[in-house]
């Protein structure tokens, strides 16, 4: 009797093809007059030495992420997010700049810390934090993180454990990283009330300038942040723009630019398993490969 594959397996059969197609479809990207931005999104950075067939990880090893940043700081400017609407209002790039890119980290895991870090600061790049601010320092995995719950029992707490606040404190020190709100409790929009998408911006925004300043205060990422399936609806993106947020972004496929909405800013996910010449594709808008795997986005992952 043959087996079928785990759901991972299939998704990275997918991501695998995506990336080889966008690298021949790159020469033949359009150009525009437009500044546009790729906004990269990453999770866990972490030397997890296997794959659940069954399970996503959403990990990038540091030595693929450091391959990573390397190739990007030669071929690509790297710039903070806060940055894009100055960068976005400016006269349009000529044909032979440097396309913009920015990094973003979501859930807020410690291997941000002891494992991203050391890499941004080693090629001077800019990124966003994104936390999770109920669970900062929490001993546990974090509730909606199902592959952190599994083997937290197996794997040191550094591939899995929330970050802490004297982390925070130490990637803010940097000049490097901003701090942002990936919610309060990492809720899915469309199962909260109107009071309940409230408090998930409004409180996480509240400890964030309590504990770090109104600068690390100013940015949103949506848990589950995308529109297909609609996780996010149109009261949750007000409630964010209404909480004082400058900008905020979403798992939404593609790049950003001035006529996207700033508090619906799409984003392009970095895989493991892109190469540099991937990775270069996926900046410069080779994407229509991509829209295969994002219709395998379960609703259920922890974005």
């Amino acid at each position: 009797m043959s087996v079928l594959p785990g759901r991972i397996t299939v998704k990275h059969v997918l991501k695998r093809g995506a990336g080889v197609a966008s690298t021949w479809l790159r020469p033949f990207v359009a150009p525009t007059s437009l500044t546009r931005a790729c906004i990269l999104m990453y999770h866990r950075v972490a030397p997890v030495p296997f794959v659940d067939p069954h399970l996503d990880n959403w990990n990038v090893t540091p030595a693929g992420f450091e391959r990573q940043i390397a190739a990007l700081a030669e071929s690509a400017e790297l710039v903070a997010l806060g940055d894009l609407p100055a960068l976005f209002a400016a006269p349009p790039r000529g044909r032979g700049s440097k396309p913009l890119v920015c990094l973003t980290f979501d859930d807020g895991f410690a291997n941000f810390h002891s494992h991203a870090l050391p890499i941004l600061r080693r090629y001077h790049a800019p990124a966003t934090l994104f936390v999770v601010t109920a669970f900062v320092g929490s001993p546990d995995p974090m509730p909606f993180d199902r592959w952190s719950k599994r083997y937290c029992r197996d794997l040191p707490p550094a591939f899995w454990r929330p970050i802490a606040w004297q982390d925070l404190d130490d990637c803010v020190a940097t000049g490097l990283v901003t701090i942002g709100s990936h919610s309060h409790r990492h809720r899915r929009g469309i199962d909260c009330a109107p009071g309940e998408l409230r408090e998930e911006a409004e409180e996480s925004r509240a400890i964030l300038r309590r504990r770090l300043g109104d600068a690390h205060a100013a940015q949103f990422s949506y848990p589950y942040g995308c529109t297909r399936p609609r996780l996010v609806t149109g009261d949750y993106v007000g409630v964010v723009r209404a909480a004082g947020y400058s900008t905020a972004v979403s798992t939404d496929l593609g790049l950003a630019s001035a006529i996207c909405d700033p508090w619906f800013l799409p984003r392009i996910e970095a895989f493991g398993l892109d190469s540099p010449a991937v990775l270069r594709a996926k900046v410069e808008g080779a994407l229509a490969p991509y829209e295969v795997p994002q219709w395998f986005r379960a609703a259920n992952r922890s974005a």
